[in-house]
């Protein structure tokens, strides 16, 4: 996996940097987390993904797979 990749959004293409990829067995869920290389803000994004999905599509989470994230990295993310 690359550790830039560019996502589009409704502002145009932004470039992203890859801070880990994840994967829970319980689920069989790939989550990627990032965050926008002009990171002026410090925000953290989660996404799942299918890693032998060609098109490389990004999908949003839902508050309880990010619970999972949390659990996973041992860590608590703030989402509003």
């Amino acid at each position: 996996m690359k550790d830039t990749f560019f996502l589009d959004t409704e502002d145009g293409s932004q470039e992203c940097r890859i801070i880990t990829s994840l994967y829970s067995e319980d689920t069989n869920t790939h989550y990627l987390i990032y965050e926008a290389v002009d990171n002026s803000l410090g925000e953290i994004f989660v996404s799942s993904y299918d890693p032998n999905d060609e098109t490389n599509t990004l999908y949003d989470v839902t508050e309880e797979q990010l619970k999972e994230v949390e659990e996973l990295l041992g860590e608590d993310f703030d989402y509003e």
